[in-house]
């Protein structure tokens, strides 16, 4: 079960407590009035009741409020993504894509690292924040031979990106 889930779960039970809370304060309540219990057992049960119900409202607020971040991350991000799409194809870069992609970029200071100049950036996009994507080595291509006719002969290097006659 996700943490989504057991949240849900979680507040449904304690509304479900705090329902049941309000129900036992008014039958203690009539209980007193007939004269079933006397006023000081009446004032234990009922600060314990409202105690309790006092605990559970605080939890339910959090807990509500944990499953609205939680819905507006995935909107946001659904929206995200939605923006994304819409330049998937797109040849060059323009303002209008910044403006809707790019919340803010970071600039470090330059490094020398190895006698090779660096310069970190960290790209914070609209309603995602800032992405890390991990150094990982790509996984080396293979290399394509490609004979078509008699004499040509096409290889194809995605290292190199050139295509040979």
């Amino acid at each position: 079960m996700g943490r989504r889930q057991t949240a849900e779960r979680e507040l449904k039970d304690l509304k479900k407590r705090d329902t049941e809370l309000d129900n036992l304060f008014e039958r203690i309540y009539e209980d007193n009035m007939s004269g079933k219990i006397g006023d000081e057992r009446f004032s234990k049960l009922s600060a314990s009741y409202e105690t309790e119900q006092s605990e559970i409202t605080s939890r339910i607020n959090a807990l509500q409020e944990e499953l609205d971040k939680k819905i507006s991350k995935t909107m946001t991000l659904d929206m995200f993504i939605a923006k994304v799409r819409k330049y998937t194809k797109a040849k060059k870069l323009t303002q209008r894509m910044l403006n809707e992609l790019v919340d803010y970029i970071e600039v470090y200071h330059a490094e020398k690292i190895d006698g090779v100049r660096t310069q970190k950036l960290r790209i914070h996009y609209n309603c995602v924040g800032s992405i890390e994507i991990p150094d990982i080595l790509p996984l080396p291509a293979p290399e394509v031979l490609i004979q078509t006719r008699k004499g040509v002969v096409l290889t194809y290097s995605q290292s190199q990106n050139v295509i040979n006659f």
